[in-house]
């Protein structure tokens, strides 16, 4: 006994120092295409901004497509069906609430090698040791942000599958803004059609579509033409990755969408004409990790909302162009939003109105709640 004993402590004593020698992005490119490659069923929990919610999750990569279904185990019932990049939402009638994804946040899912390389002049990647999640050994890896433009992350990734069981956004001093972590997690050979069946009567829930953006298959920025807003400064390593223009509700006008990015971080800029009298957001607010940043140029009212801290937003909005002269805005500003939350609510491309405008890769647009206040800081599990 004595033996087994002293060969599974040199086995795992191995095992830690071969996690050890690992390189941090390789680590975080392997968890990427587990992610999308795995099959996996499970249990996570999500916390954060005051909120904690628990849910069950099965994903599946069959004939080169993926499926995935996600349903709320606490509170309203919830549910989000992916296929590939194209999410709907199921969700209670009247509500606009989002359930989050326990999954890489946003482009941490499509990174590759050469990406790494790139993101090294704007993030330090750093292995974290050795941690359990669910149960399982992982390998823990935090990417830290070069100046304070950007969040962080905190990836923990299972050793045996690559899969990430712990996902953290962090803030400057690294507390955890937000978190998904499995609880239970099980990695089946296949998984049956009707796991991905929805169960509940549909005429009496809101279906919300969307589509999450892929760096590869992004059509070029000019494939719309030149937009109408410019910038005479962004944040080190951002630049216009998607431009498209889409109509608003009751033919009144369009709203040109850019979407920048550092090739992890990213940020949306929404800019329309104002042709009517009505109150508009205007300054800086947060809901929790997204921030938004409102101010009237001209004739053109320009929203900016990402999943970055406020002086990313502040460097942008204040470094922008729009067309000279325009029409006469006759909208007007309103600064009256209360600390943490956003004035009033903003008409988004895709015509939903919700409070505030959340469109970040690789999160459903909705509501998100607010920021958790001293938030503990990023921990190493296990240890």
């Amino acid at each position: 006994m004595r033996r087994l004993l002293l060969c599974a402590g040199v086995a795992c004593a191995s095992t830690a120092s071969a996690a050890a020698d690992l390189d941090p992005g390789t680590l975080l490119v392997k968890s990427a295409e587990a992610s999308r490659t795995s099959n996996y069923q499970g249990v996570v929990i999500y916390r954060g901004d005051e909120r904690f919610e628990v849910l069950r999750v099965a994903h599946r990569f069959k004939d080169d497509s993926e499926r995935e279904r996600m349903v709320s185990l606490t509170g309203e019932p919830r549910q989000l069906l992916r296929i590939d990049n194209r999410l709907i939402c199921i969700l209670p009638k009247g509500r606009q609430m989002s359930i989050e994804r326990p999954n890489l946040k946003g482009f941490l899912a499509q990174l590759t090698v050469e990406r790494v390389e790139q993101l090294k002049a704007y993030y330090e990647f750093r292995s974290e040791g050795q941690g359990r999640i669910a149960g399982r050994l992982c390998n823990g890896v935090t990417v830290r942000p070069k100046d304070e433009f950007r969040y962080g992350y905190e990836v923990w990734t299972d050793q045996e599958t690559g899969l990430p069981l712990k996902v953290s956004l962090t803030g400057p001093r690294g507390e955890v803004m937000e978190q998904v972590m499995f609880t239970e997690v099980a990695f089946p050979k296949s998984i049956p059609d009707d796991a991905f069946e929805t169960e509940v009567d549909i005429r009496k829930f809101n279906l919300i579509t969307s589509n999450l953006p892929k760096l590869d298959a992004l059509p070029p920025p000019d494939q719309h033409g030149e937009p109408q807003v410019a910038f005479d400064k962004l944040p080190r390593g951002f630049k216009i990755i998607s431009h498209d223009d889409r109509p608003l509700p009751e033919g009144n006008g369009n709203v040109e969408h850019l979407l920048l990015s550092d090739g992890l971080s990213s940020v949306s800029v929404f800019s329309t004409v104002q042709s009517r009298e009505e109150a508009v957001f205007s300054g800086i607010s947060h809901v929790g990790a997204v921030q938004a940043y409102g101010r009237v140029v001209g004739s053109f009212h320009v929203t900016i909302v990402g999943e970055v801290p406020g002086s990313a937003l502040r460097l942008i909005g204040d470094n922008l162009r729009v067309p000279l002269p325009g029409p006469v805005s006759q909208g007007r500003s309103d600064n009256s939003a209360p600390a943490g939350g956003l004035p009033q609510p903003i008409l988004l491309p895709n015509s939903q109105t919700v409070t505030p405008p959340v469109v970040i890769p690789g999160a459903i647009p909705g509501p998100v709640p607010a920021a958790t206040r001293g938030s503990a800081p990023g921990t190493n599990p296990g240890r």
